[in-house]
């Protein structure tokens, strides 16, 4: 099983949006795709209309839960719970934990923003991590600074940056284009091509608690996730 952590240190960079509409799109290639909550915001849950349903991650870490079923044909999730805002453990949570989802293709793991057990235990046990940014000046400092905690810790994990809410016509956007291509050098990690527009569809089918693409499939949102999936899948050796 793949394990990928989607995280950033900064928030409201379309951490749980694209954990949901990526993995969607994995799973609707035929890839058994589980997703886990790990924030205790549970945004992700609540997408999938399963905010509250029970058994929570809390559960699965300590050995009782297991993953329930969605919307979507072989995607499943591991659901939020408040108590994640509480969580303390003098030990590995997340490691053992993961070693007992079986049958599953594609694991992505949605981080809170921040340096939490969560978080770091997640990082920790992925086999690559997924960066959402915003092409914004807060946000490229923020990528520069938590890719570098990551690379103090595990120098040779793979890195994806994904530009998220994109908005193409806008100076400061290519301007920040420059910065993440010459930023891909410097901190290695690779910058992925495909790109996530701000699209009022994706906040919309959020509202709707289901993927983009079964709100709109021709929107610009479900357009770009789809091409997202393929160049991942590519990427990670999947397809």
């Amino acid at each position: 099983m793949l394990k990928v952590a989607i995280w950033n240190l900064k928030g409201g960079t379309s951490k749980s949006t694209t954990v949901l509409n990526l993995g969607a799109e994995i799973a609707k290639a035929g890839y058994e795709t589980v997703l886990i909550d790990l924030d205790g915001q549970r945004t992700l849950s609540f997408s999938l209309g399963l905010d509250g349903a029970e058994p929570t991650i809390l559960d699965w870490l300590e050995g009782e839960g297991k993953p329930l079923s969605t919307s979507v044909k072989k995607l499943h999730l591991i659901s939020g719970d408040i108590g994640m805002f509480k969580l303390s453990a003098d030990k590995d949570l997340i490691a053992p934990s993961l070693k007992g989802l079986i049958g599953f293709d594609v694991c992505l793991m949605d981080c809170p923003p921040s340096l939490g057990l969560p978080s770091v235990q997640s990082v920790l046990n992925s086999d690559r991590v997924v960066m959402p940014t915003l092409c914004e000046p807060a946000s490229l400092k923020g990528i520069s600074e938590a890719i570098g905690l990551i690379r103090g810790e595990r120098p040779d994990v793979p890195i994806e940056v994904l530009r998220a809410r994109y908005k193409n016509r806008l100076v400061l956007s290519r301007e920040a284009d420059d910065v993440l291509i010459a930023g891909s050098v410097d901190l290695n990690y690779r910058l992925l091509h495909s790109t996530i527009p701000e699209n009022i569809a994706i906040a919309e089918s959020t509202a709707q608690q289901v993927p983009v693409a079964d709100y709109d499939a021709k929107s610009a949102g479900a357009v770009a996730y789809r091409s997202l999936a393929k160049e991942c899948l590519k990427v990670w050796g999947l397809k």
